[in-house]
């Protein structure tokens, strides 16, 4: 099979930056970076989360090695309604809202065929299983910081998972419960399990989300509770339509995020997923957004503001306000006085009381009365002479 040259380049590109990144977090991993700061933020492929534990680079680069082209978005609008993937990892534990869920629904129902949303639930944080692996190779002397932040980690993820809702069906996608302990996954079942080394990996599961009974497991625990299944959203009697759309739900990102993806098992379910997409030059977007993404009935301008809207955009409307501020201050200091010209008095070069002034300045100065006295006496002897 022949693969043309850019097609080459552009992948081994993308290989050396899934090694660069895979590097990066082997090296915490072995080294610990308890004295630098380590970046939890969860969710984004781009911006400043994108070298983050939770963050989501290495997956996007996976779709780009396999040739998909791969951006981010912040918010819903028409042009991203023309994707064939969305993978989206909400960043806060609320339920998607109902506008992001009828968004979603008429995304995949009345779109063009093969669309395939991936949602994945935020029921998981990299943060404790970092300092537990890290703990084991710190020094003696710094054990007692490594278990400060494996306490924190530990007390930030229950604190924010308590706010997470219970009972109530997401549309017909999945029903959320947060009351289930924490599980560790040693079996794992169903399509995506085959030549994966269930012995090797690091997932773990809660049971907090409950596909529909419509949809499809491909990948379970030893339990037999799905962590990931599928629903095929393309009624029967739609015939018309030549493919179908799939609404992929993940359990959590146990598996998929930047620290779970120097786990090489955790690598072969991350390309089972990229693998289930479909055929490569699909159009990829990473939705970064919270539970209730902004939902626009337009397409935001592609142009950058100018003028007073500039001032609505954090942060540079701060920093601009500040300068305007400043600039307010400085033209109130120097505003000019109106009123009748006048020509100001001009000192005289000749007048000689000047010159006695300025040598009694630099006499005082010398702060030795004698020695001016001194002085006052050549000069008035001097004179007399004259």
């Amino acid at each position: 099979m022949t693969i043309e040259g850019g097609r080459q380049k552009a992948e081994g590109g993308s290989r050396q930056t899934i090694r660069g990144l895979l590097a990066g977090l082997l090296l915490c991993f072995l080294t610990g970076c308890s004295d630098q700061y380590v970046n939890e933020q969860y969710g984004s492929r781009s911006g400043v989360g994108a070298d983050s534990i939770n963050g989501t680079t290495i997956l996007g680069e996976l779709f780009a090695k396999a040739g998909h082209r791969v951006r981010s978005v912040g918010r819903l609008y028409p042009k991203v309604g023309e994707a064939d993937v969305i993978v989206w990892f909400p960043t806060d534990f609320q339920t998607p809202s109902q506008e992001a869920i009828g968004w979603f629904d008429d995304w995949l129902l009345y779109g063009e065929e093969g669309k395939t949303l991936i949602y994945v639930s935020p029921d998981y944080r990299a943060g404790e299983h970092y300092w537990s692996l890290t703990k084991v190779r710190a020094p003696a002397a710094q054990q007692g910081e490594y278990n400060k932040k494996l306490r924190e980690s530990k007390q930030d993820f229950t604190s924010w998972r308590s706010s997470a809702p219970a009972g109530e069906a997401v549309s017909s996608w999945f029903t959320p419960d947060r009351r289930n302990q924490t599980q560790t996954v040693t079996q794992l079942r169903g399509p995506w399990a085959e030549n994966v080394d269930a012995g090797e990996i690091a997932i773990e599961h809660r049971r907090y989300l409950t596909p529909d009974n419509q949809a499809e497991p491909l990948l379970t625990a030893g339990d037999g509770h799905p962590l990931v299944s599928q629903i095929v959203c393309a009624p029967e009697e739609w015939d018309w339509r030549n493919g179908d759309s799939r609404l992929v739900m993940i359990e959590n990102g146990s598996f998929l995020l930047n620290a779970s993806l120097v786990n090489k098992e955790h690598r072969k379910l991350a390309g089972r997923l990229v693998d289930h997409v479909g055929p490569p030059k699909l159009d990829v977007v990473f939705l970064q957004s919270r539970s209730d993404p902004l939902v626009l009935e337009s397409d935001p301008s592609d142009s950058p503001p100018t003028g007073l809207r500039l001032f609505a955009i954090w942060p540079i409307g701060a920093v601009l306000a500040q300068l305007a501020a400043l600039g307010l201050i400085y033209a109130t200091a120097r505003w000019p006085i109106f009123g009748t010209p006048r020509r100001s008095e001009q000192p005289s070069l000749t007048d000689f009381g000047r010159h006695v002034t300025a040598l009694g300045r630099l006499l005082a100065g010398t702060r030795d009365r004698a020695y001016a006295y001194a002085q006052l006496r050549t000069y008035f002897q001097i004179d007399d002479k004259k």
